[in-house]
Order: C-alpha cells, then sequence, then structure tokens
C-alpha cells in the first residue's frame, strides 16, 4: 500500500514462496504478509525508488502475532546486476546545486563528469562520449536526437524544474536488454505527482556579487545578480483516484564583463596608436593592441567595440502532470514540460573578444507531452505503453555586426563580429515522437520482459555558416593593414604582403633585400550556393530518422543468493535518402570505381544484435554485500549533426571558397585577388554535371 495515494496491489505467493509486485509507481508503501495460522508481518516505511529492485526476504512463524517491522535504512539490491546509483526525493531536493539544474547532481555518481560537447557542456558516462547517452523523462524518451543531447539541450540554464524531479537512476554500465540506443550511460527521471494530501512549496534564490567569491583570475563579478524563484503544488481530484501536480521556475541573471573596454596588462604608451605610424607600439603591447583595434572599428564601421558585454539569462520552465487510477488494473500518467530560454551574449566569453564576436541563444520553447498506461493483466503479468512528443524551436543569432566573424594572434587572441556559425542566424526546428511497449511476465523464478519501440525524429533548420565568410589572421598588425583602404598607399587593403625586414608593400612590387613577400591573412573560408550568390536554400535541410528497437530479456533468480540476467537487443536506425540521386550528381561517374569511398548514401543500420549478460551474486546470503558483473554490445544512435553535413556541404548544395597565403604568395579557390574586408569572395557558378574546387564526400561506413 502506498502511504501518500493509497494506491494498493496485492498477489498470492507460488508454490515457492516467491511473489513480485511489478511496476509499482515509487514512494513509500507497507508491505504486509499474512497466512490463516501464521503470524502477520508488517513492513512499514518500505520506501521504493526508480528502477529499484527490492527483495523482501519473508519468514512467518505460527502464531497469532502480528509483527511489525519498521523500516529505516536503505537495503541492498542484492538481485540488481548493472551498475547504477538512484539519487532519491530527499538527495534531489536537499543538496545544495549553484543552478538547480537536476543534471548537475549526476556529477554525485561514479565514473560520471561534465566536458565539452558540440553544444556546450555534456554529461560524460566512464569516459564514453556525451552524445552516446540516453535519458529518459517519466519513461519516456527524453533526447534531442540532432545535437545528441538532452531534450532543451545545455545552454537553458534549466530545462525541468528541480522543483518537479522526484528522484532519478543512473546507470553507468552493464544497461540491461530493455535500454538501448546508447554506449554510454541511461539517466531514467521521474516528476513528481500528487498525493491524497495537497502540498505546495514557493522558493526564491538570490545571488549578488557581494556575496560571491572572486574568479579565478583574482577579480570579482561586476554587476552580477541573479534572481531565481518558483514553486509547486500538487494534490488530490479525487481522492484515492486522481491526483494533479505543478510547478513553475523563473530565472533572471545579469553580469557585466570589461572585456575590451579596460586596458591588457600593462596600459599602452600611446592613447590612439595608429596602424603605419605606431606599428612597432602595436605589435610589442597587448594594450596598444586593443586601443588600435577598437579606434579601427569604432571610425571604420561605427562599431563600439570598447563597451563592457553584458550577459543575460531569461528562463521559465513549467512541468504539469495528471495521474489516474481507471481502475484497479489501470492507471494512467500523463504530463507536459514547456521550457522557454532566451540567453543574450552566451555564445562566448571571452575576454579579449569584442561585443559583436557573441549570439544570441534563443528564444528557445520547448514543449514535451508525456503520456503511460499501466495495465496488470493478471497477479504475474504487466503491460505498460509509453508515449512521448517532443517540439523543440531553437533559434540562434549573432549579435548585429556589420563585419563577418574576424580573428587574429596567437598570444592574445582577439576576435570581432559574427561568430561564423551564426553568421546571421540558425533556423533549427526539431520534433520527436516516441511510442514504446513492453511487457513482464513472472514464471517461478523467472521474470521475463519484452518489447520493443519505435522513435520519429525530424530536424528542419537553415544554417547559414560561413555566409558572410571567415577571416583569420596572423597578428593584429597584419589585419589592420589588410582591412585599411587600399587608397591609403602601398602596403594596405588586401594585396598588403609584408617583407622578410617587417616593410609593407603590395604584392606585386619587389621587397628589398629579394625577400618574399607575404600577406598577414592566414586564412578566409566561405560557403556559397553552386549558382552564385548565397541564398538560404544553399543552407537548408530537412532530415528524418526512424529508429526501432526489439528486445528479450529474463531475470533469473537460479538460487536464494544468485541472480542472473541475460537477454538480446535488435535495433536499426533509418537514415534520410539523398536530396538528389547520386547517379545524376557531379560525382555520379565515379560511383562505380571501387576505389571512390562512397555510394552517395548513408546507410540504414539494420542489423544492431546487441546480447547483454549480467550476475548478482550475495555471496554470504545474508543481504549485507553483493557481487556483480555484466557483459554486452552496445551500440549508439547516430546523431543527426553528423548526418545533415552530408546533405548541405557535399558539393550539391554548396560549395565551399578558400583563400590565404603561401611563402610569397596567396591562393583563391575561387580565382581572382583576395577578398577586400570586410566582404565576401563573388562566388562562380558551377556549371551543372561538375564539383566545385575542393568539394568533399562524406563517408558512412
Amino acid at each position: 500500500k502506498n502511504l501518500d495515494t493509497n494506491f494498493t496491489r496485492s498477489q498470492d505467493s507460488d508454490a515457492g514462496g516467491r511473489f513480485a509486485f511489478l511496476q509499482m509507481p515509487p514512494g513509500r508503501y507497507t508491505v504486509t504478509a499474512s497466512k490463516p495460522g501464521f503470524s502477520t508481518i508488517v513492513q512499514e516505511n518500505m520506501e521504493l525508488t526508480v528502477g529499484q529492485a527490492l527483495s523482501l526476504p519473508i519468514s512467518m512463524r505460527v502464531s497469532g502475532i502480528t509483527e511489525e517491522v519498521t523500516v529505516s535504512a536503505e537495503p541492498i539490491e542484492v538481485t540488481r546486476v548493472e551498475s547504477s546509483v538512484t539519487l532519491n526525493e530527499l538527495t534531489v531536493s536537499n543538496t545544495p546545486v549553484l543552478g538547480r539544474k537536476f543534471e548537475d547532481l549526476l556529477t554525485l555518481t561514479p565514473g560520471v563528469g561534465i566536458v565539452q560537447g558540440p553544444d556546450g557542456d555534456e554529461i560524460n558516462f566512464a569516459g564514453q562520449r556525451g552524445i552516446f547517452n540516453n535519458i529518459s523523462l517519466d519513461g519516456g524518451d527524453y533526447n534531442n536526437g540532432f545535437f545528441g543531447e538532452q531534450v532543451g539541450g545545455q545552454r537553458a540554464a534549466v530545462d525541468i524544474s528541480m522543483e518537479a524531479v522526484r528522484e532519478f537512476q543512473v546507470v553507468a554500465t552493464g544497461a540491461s536488454a530493455e535500454f538501448g540506443r546508447t554506449a554510454g550511460g541511461v539517466v531514467n527521471v521521474v516528476t513528481k505527482s500528487g498525493t491524497n494530501d495537497i502540498h505546495g512549496s514557493l522558493f526564491h534564490y538570490q545571488r549578488l556579487e557581494g556575496l560571491t567569491s572572486n574568479t579565478s583570475d583574482g577579480k570579482p563579478l561586476q554587476d552580477f545578480r541573479r534572481e531565481q524563484s518558483g514553486g509547486s503544488i500538487g494534490g488530490p481530484i479525487v481522492r484515492d483516484k486522481a491526483f494533479f501536480f505543478g510547478t513553475f521556475e523563473q530565472i533572471f541573471e545579469n553580469l557585466r564583463r570589461d572585456n575590451l573596454s579596460t586596458a591588457i596588462g600593462t596600459p599602452c604608451s600611446i592613447s590612439a596608436p595608429v596602424v603605419g605610424v605606431n606599428d612597432t607600439a602595436i605589435a610589442g603591447s597587448a594594450d596598444c593592441q586593443r586601443l588600435a583595434l577598437t579606434n579601427f572599428f569604432k571610425t571604420r564601421f561605427g562599431q563600439d567595440e570598447n563597451r563592457p558585454v553584458i550577459h543575460s539569462i531569461n528562463n521559465s520552465a513549467a512541468l504539469g502532470r495528471f495521474d489516474w487510477n481507471l481502475t484497479p488494473k489501470n492507471s494512467i500518467g500523463v504530463s507536459y514540460n514547456f521550457d522557454y530560454s532566451k540567453n543574450t551574449n552566451q555564445t562566448f566569453d571571452v575576454p579579449t573578444y569584442g561585443n559583436s564576436a557573441n549570439g544570441i541563444e534563443g528564444p528557445s520553447k520547448i514543449n514535451v507531452v508525456n503520456g503511460n498506461l499501466f495495465t496488470t493483466v493478471s497477479a504475474t503479468k504487466l503491460n505498460e505503453f509509453h508515449m512521448s512528443y517532443s517540439r523543440e524551436n531553437r533559434p540562434r543569432n549573432a549579435v548585429s555586426s556589420k563585419v563577418p566573424d574576424t580573428a587574429m594572434g596567437f598570444a592574445t587572441t582577439f576576435r570581432f563580429g559574427q561568430p561564423y556559425f551564426l553568421e546571421p542566424a540558425i533556423d533549427e526546428l526539431f520534433w520527436r515522437t516516441d511510442l514504446s511497449d513492453k511487457f513482464s511476465i513472472i514464471k517461478g523464478a523467472h521474470n521475463i520482459k519484452f518489447g520493443g519501440g519505435w522513435v520519429h525524429s525530424v530536424n528542419t533548420q537553415v544554417f547559414r555558416g560561413f555566409f558572410t565568410g571567415r577571416y583569420i589572421f596572423s597578428d593584429v598588425v597584419g589585419f589592420l593593414h589588410y582591412a585599411s583602404p587600399a587608397s591609403l598607399g602601398s602596403g594596405y587593403g588586401p594585396r598588403a604582403a609584408v617583407c622578410g625586414n617587417g616593410t609593407w608593400i603590395n604584392f606585386g612590387q619587389t621587397c628589398p633585400g629579394g625577400s618574399a613577400p607575404n600577406t598577414p591573412m592566414l586564412l578566409y573560408l566561405q560557403h556559397a550556393a553552386l549558382s552564385g550568390p548565397t541564398t538560404d536554400a544553399a543552407g537548408a535541410s530537412s532530415i528524418k530518422n526512424e529508429d526501432y528497437g526489439l528486445f528479450l530479456q529474463d531475470s533469473w533468480k537460479a538460487t536464494r543468493n544468485l541472480t542472473l540476467n541475460y537477454g538480446l537487443r535488435w535495433e536499426a536506425q533509418i537514415f534520410p535518402d539523398p536530396t538528389l540521386d547520386p547517379a545524376k550528381t557531379a560525382y555520379g561517374p565515379y560511383l562505380s570505381n571501387p576505389l571512390f569511398p562512397s555510394d552517395g548514401t548513408i546507410h540504414n543500420q539494420k542489423k544492431m544484435f546487441q546480447p547483454r549478460l549480467g550476475f548478482a551474486w550475495d555471496a554470504a546470503g545474508n543481504g549485507r554485500s553483493v557481487l556483480r558483473g555484466s557483459w554486452g554490445i552496445y551500440n549508439a544512435r547516430q546523431n543527426m549533426l553528423t548526418q545533415v553535413g552530408a546533405i548541405t556541404t557535399n558539393g550539391i548544395q554548396q560549395q565551399s571558397i578558400a583563400a590565404g597565403g603561401f611563402p610569397g604568395g596567396f591562393f583563391n579557390t575561387a580565382g581572382g585577388d583576395l577578398p577586400t574586408y570586410p566582404g565576401v569572395v563573388v562566388p562562380p557558378s558551377i556549371p551543372a554535371g561538375t564539383l566545385p574546387v575542393g568539394a568533399g564526400v562524406t563517408v558512412f561506413s
């Protein structure tokens, strides 16, 4: 009997005295064992957590006296074969977490860390890549199939309010055949539900610069303020029958970074260093470089790159849940999670970047719906059906700027303009539908479980990366010479070159002493349409994936103190078709050549067979210690980020242009001179049936 909702389930043991209750909701329980002529055993306050297999050895004596046992310590799971940790409600609600993001609690489990991923911080299990993980919310899929992370991504300050999380299970290694699409870890998150009593909470957390320690460089935070508030409420709609729960959380944060508004190291001895006049001073002082650059961008483009950068966060998260015990044998649960996030100047936080070298993450809007139906067919048979649907609208925009992504220098690296991967915006929309069904049967000492699932994923985006070009220069002096108007004379503009003795000339002129002239531009990159001028169509893609999975497993209690778990899982991932028939593309004639590494398609994966085996041995038989071991094959899902590049940058939809220098000269794959800053190269029109220069073919093996 659940002590919070009065949910009750009963059954008879078999001839061997074995009994099992399948898929019980997490919570506090009272377990009562009775038989005429024997003493009644009552075990109070049994805490059942997500994914837990709780063993209850019960010994009944001939007597008319009732025995009551109050459980306070958490028993060891002597039948669990996987390496997992459950963070219960007490841990979730009382552990201090700086940002109140539940993912940060994962680091409390052995072998789990946070590393840098393709879209921010990423969860790492035992050294495996973060994109290999599988996260579920109330039994439904909670993954973003494009980046290979949880729904909402790592850039949202909060994707699920901590106030909504009851507990979660972290399976680091040894997951059974039931769990798939992962070669890393498995995280099962369970949200709170209502009970027969009305409960609520209110909270407000405030962080101010005066209460925050200095950063690693010894400097205090400036104009820092974070306000995080929210609450929850839950209770009965119909006692013992239907329950509700809801929570809301809001975050506002502001932080000022001085960046290029303050001196770098020793202040420059010149108040306004100018290229061509103070080249030596600029080359020898990081602060002189700062002043020369900020003055240049202000004079030439009207951009105030010496203003402080204001980082701001605006994040809202809401969750509602409804649970209904339809009949003694059927119960449903439905939840809806919404997240809004807009983070300004959160793309970069580098002190030597100008305020134009940043982005606006959002406004993102995340919607997730989960539904579960549990049906008790009999005392030994149970069916569970899960459905989830998510829709993620995650635009990203560059901060307004008149110049493209521009970087220069090595010892001190400066950067200005629209980040090349946000030029000027990314439009991204991701849908995901997940349907799964699992059936459990208890037969003697065997707990047999089988089922399957289908995940449908669609990602639509316009990626304008490199559309306005990216410039990389060797040093600040070189950039200032290159980016200044050619009308200033020899040594300025895109034909500017520096000689071995530091003299500036134009290509075509001779260096003193006969040394070779070199361009200060190391590399220029640009993407364009095959027809010439770049359009959104060149960066547009709409791809879908279909994932299928089937499994069969058995947990066999071979002896009183030995449990074996074995099973087989099969998965398939169906990839998008080519946008054009490979035979009709420019590389079509090469497809019959055995030396050509591709047939122009992404091969569907339909043979991912994954056997699993594990054991749990209570050697002493006293429930105080257990030895676990597992072996298996695990196949991770290939995220869609790796697929979309093969569609848009394949020499069919886009062409790539590169320019730069080499000793004594320069190159431009589009032909002609180097580009005039801050402009782009005029892309050539590629004739039908030919590949652009440097086109690559992505190979999937």
